[in-house]
């Protein structure tokens, strides 16, 4: 599968393949064919990894039955913000859509690492730390 690292690193590759894919004791670690030694990988750390849709398996991205749909999303200031509603699948980025708890009203909250700090799915809840004022909108 090809891939593209974003943001780019200086005299580093931009893209490579999937070689490999294997489970570790630290979890699943991925090989790159243009990724060929331990300085090259060190400079790729916090990098993303993008492939087009139409190369993923079928079905890989659907959500598990019952998706995310009732899930409790907590902020980390206010608490219980509402329950999750759906995932809004935009072109610039997903959004999820929470029912607001005590309102007819719903919140679309970006999906993004500087939000979401994670989810529970033993007990169906949603961890975001929102930026001050989002939730006034």
């Amino acid at each position: 599968m090809h891939c593209a690292f974003v943001p780019p690193v200086i005299d580093v590759p931009r893209e490579g393949t999937i070689c490999d894919i294997r489970d570790d004791a630290k979890g699943v670690v991925v090989f790159f064919d243009t990724v060929t030694d331990a300085n090259t990988a060190d400079a790729l750390v916090g990098c993303s990894v993008l492939v087009r849709r139409a190369d993923l398996p079928e079905g890989v991205l659907e959500l598990e039955e019952g998706g995310i749909e009732g899930f409790d999303v907590i902020d980390a200031k206010c608490g219980l913000i509402g329950t999750a509603v759906s995932i809004n699948e935009m072109p610039g980025q997903h959004l999820l859509e929470v029912a607001r708890e005590g309102s007819d009203k719903t919140v679309l909250i970006p999906v993004v690492d500087e939000f979401l700090e994670g989810v529970d799915e033993a007990d169906r809840c949603i961890f975001v730390n929102l930026p001050d004022g989002l939730l006034d909108l």
